[in-house]
C-alpha cells in the first residue's frame, strides 16, 4: 500500500488529508489549505454579476484561462492573475509536494470557526493546486464542497497499516513480533528465532542488527546492487560500447566480441544521456502516480458506505479515464537520442486500469430490497440490516442480480435468542417469500443453527456439518460465476467443500429470518484468500 501513500495527502501542506473537501474537478484538498489559497476577484468577476449578465449557468463559475498565468515546472516561481487590476502580482510558493500554490491575498481574520464555516471575503477564488483549473466561490463559500469522507476512512485503515508490528518471518505457526532486522541477510528476527538462527557468534557476528522499524526505512532506501558484466560476473560495467550500445567491463575489452568496438566511458556516456535519465525518472513518477491511484481505488472500493461511494465515484471513474487517456495518447513516449533504444510496456497497467470499471461494480454494493421482500421483514441501517419477529421463515433478497463473475458478502449476526434457524445464500427473482430459503428449487442455501449446518435446495439437505453459529457470528458467501460454484463461510472458516457446482442464471443474495435473528449486510468484500489460492492451483 506504500505507492498509494501520495494519493492521500494534500498537493498544499504536503501532509495527509485533514477534513478533505472535493473541488468540482475532482481534485481534494484541505478544507484549512483551502482557505489559505483563496484569493479575491474583482466585482465585475463575482457570481452574482455574471448571472446578472446571463454568462453564468452552472453551480460553478469558472475564470476564463486567459486571465490567469498558467506556469510550468520551468518557470521562474511566480504567477499572477494578470487580468484582476485589484489583484496584485504575488510570487508563487512550492507545497512540501512540489506543487505551486498562490498564498492568500491578505492574511485570514481570526476565528473560531472551522475552516469550512468561517467567513470567506466576498468574491473569492480558488485554483486547484493540482489542475490549476480555477473557480469563484458562491454564497456558500467553502461549505458548498462536499466532504471526502471515503478518503478520510481510507487514510485511518492506511495509518494503521502502518502501526502495525512487525512480525518475524522465521516463526513457523503464529509469527511474534520482530524486536531486531539482520540488513545483511534482510530478515526479521524474534528473539527465541535470532537465538536459534542468528548467533552473535562466528561470520554472523559482524552482521548489523537494528530496531524493525529502522530496517523496515532501510529496505526502502537501501542502494542498488553496482551492475556486474552478464559475461564476468566478478567484472563491473566500467565502459560503453557505442555499436552493441550496451555497457561492458574490462576483460570484455581484452577479450571478447567488443575488443575492435568503439567504447566510451561509462560515466561520460551517462552524462551525455543525460536524457535517459530524465525519461526514467519521468515514467517513474506516472507508474508511481498511477499504481497510487489504483490502490486508492481499491481502497475505496472496500468501503461500506454507500452514499460517501457515489459522492466520489463519478470523480474516480474521470481520474481512472484521464490516467488511461495520458498513458494511451502518449504521455510517456520516449525522448531519447538514436544512441538508445528504449521502450515502454505499458499493456499489463492498461490492462489494470481497464480492470477498476466502477460502473459494472466487480465488487458490488449492495443493500437488501424492501420492495421484494417479505412484509414481516423490518429493515434499518440504509437497509443494511434486517429482522423479523415472525415464528415462520420470511425471505429478503438483495437489491443487485449477478449472472457472471465472481461476488462475496458477509453478513454479523446481530441478535439470535429464541432458537431461530437462519438461512443464507442466493434465490431466484421469484423465489417463495414465507418458507425458509432452500425449500424450493428457486434458492441454493446454507441452513444454520446454533449446533450445526448443511446446505438446502428444493427441500434437499446434504452436507451436515458441526457447529453452528451465535451472536456476533459471521457468514460468508461466495458466488463464483466463472466456475458456476456457491460456497459457504463461517467465521473465515470453509464450511465442508463447494456446497453447489453447475449454479448458472441470474442469483440475487438473498436470507431466511424468522425468531427475532438480526443480522447485517456487508458488500463490496474481497474474495477470500483461501479461496483464492485454492482457485489459482485448480
Amino acid at each position: 500500500m506504500e505507492e498509494m501513500e501520495e494519493e492521500l495527502k494534500c498537493p498544499v501542506c504536503g501532509s495527509f488529508y485533514r477534513e478533505p473537501i472535493i473541488l468540482p474537478c475532482s481534485h481534494n484538498i484541505c478544507q484549512a489549505c483551502a482557505r489559505n489559497i483563496l484569493v479575491q476577484t474583482p466585482e465585475s468577476e463575482s457570481p452574482q454579476s455574471r448571472r446578472a449578465s446571463g454568462s453564468g449557468v452552472s453551480d460553478y463559475d469558472y475564470l476564463d484561462l486567459d486571465k490567469m498565468s498558467l506556469y510550468s515546472e520551468a518557470d521562474s516561481g511566480y504567477g499572477s492573475y494578470g487580468g484582476f487590476a485589484s489583484a496584485p502580482t504575488t510570487p508563487c510558493q512550492k507545497s512540501p509536494n512540489g506543487v505551486r500554490v498562490f498564498p492568500p491575498a491578505m492574511p485570514p481574520p481570526a476565528t473560531h470557526l472551522s475552516p469550512a464555516l468561517a467567513p470567506v471575503p466576498r468574491n473569492s477564488c480558488i485554483t486547484c493546486p493540482q489542475c490549476h483549473r480555477s473557480l469563484i466561490l458562491d454564497d456558500r463559500g467553502l461549505r458548498g464542497f462536499p466532504k471526502n469522507r471515503v478518503l478520510e476512512g481510507v487514510i485511518d485503515r492506511y495509518q494503521q497499516s502502518k502501526a502495525a508490528a512487525l512480525k518475524c518471518q522465521l516463526c513457523e505457526k503464529a509469527p511474534k513480533e520482530a524486536t531486531v532486522m539482520c540488513e545483511q541477510c534482510d530478515v526479521f528476527y524474534c528473539d527465541p528465532c535470532r537465538l536459534r538462527c542468528h548467533p552473535p557468534r562466528g561470520p554472523l557476528a559482524k552482521h548489523r542488527l537494528v530496531p524493525p522499524a529502522q530496517g523496515r526505512v532501510s529496505r526502502r532506501l537501501s542502494p542498488r546492487k553496482v551492475s556486474t558484466c552478464t559475461d564476468h560476473e566478478l567484472e563491473n560495467h566500467s565502459m560503453y560500447c557505442v555499436q552493441c550500445k550496451m555497457p561492458v567491463c574490462y576483460q570484455c575489452l581484452e577479450e571478447g566480441k567488443h575488443s575492435s568496438h568503439e567504447v566510451k566511458a561509462l560515466g561520460a556516456m551517462w552524462k551525455l544521456h543525460k536524457v535517459v535519465r530524465d525519461q526514467i525518472s519521468h515514467c517513474t513518477v506516472k507508474l508511481r502516480q498511477t499504481t497510487g491511484l489504483m490502490e486508492y481505488c481499491l481502497e475505496v472500493i472496500k468501503e461500506n458506505d454507500p452514499s460517501g461511494f457515489l459522492q466520489i465515484s463519478d470523480a474516480l471513474i474521470r481520474r481512472v479515464h484521464l490516467t488511461e487517456d495520458q498513458w494511451g495518447k502518449g504521455t510517456l513516449t520516449p525522448r531519447m537520442t538514436t544512441d538508445f533504444d528504449l521502450s515502454l510496456d505499458n499493456s499489463p497497467l492498461l490492462q489494470s486500469i481497464h480492470q477498476l470499471d466502477f460502473v459494472q461494480m466487480k465488487m458490488a454494493w449492495f443493500a437488501f430490497d424492501p420492495g421484494s421482500a417479505h412484509s414481516d421483514i423490518i429493515f434499518s441501517n440504509d437497509n443494511l440490516t434486517v429482522t423479523c419477529s415472525s415464528y415462520d421463515d420470511r425471505v429478503v433478497l438483495g437489491k443487485t442480480g449477478f449472472s457472471k463473475g465472481v461476488h462475496y458478502w458477509e453478513l454479523t449476526v446481530d441478535r439470535y435468542d429464541n432458537h431461530p434457524d437462519p438461512a443464507f445464500g442466493v434465490a431466484r427473482i421469484d423465489v417463495m417469500k414465507d418458507v425458509m430459503l432452500g425449500k424450493d428449487d428457486k434458492a441454493w442455501a446454507m441452513y444454520v443453527d446454533n449446533n450445526r449446518s448443511w446446505f438446502m435446495h428444493n427441500n434437499s439437505h446434504t452436507n451436515r456439518t458441526e457447529g453452528g453459529i451465535t451472536k456476533g457470528a459471521t457468514i460468508g458467501v461466495l458466488l463464483d460465476l466463472n466456475r458456476k460454484t456457491l460456497t459457504f463461510f463461517i467465521n473465515d472458516e470453509q464450511q465442508g467443500p463447494i456446497a453447489f457446482e453447475n449454479v448458472e442464471g441470474l442469483f440475487f443474495p438473498a436470507v431466511s429470518l424468522n425468531r427475532n435473528v438480526q443480522v447485517t449486510l456487508h458488500t463490496g468484500l474481497p474474495v477470500p484468500d483461501c479461496y483464492s489460492s485454492r482457485a489459482s492451483i485448480a
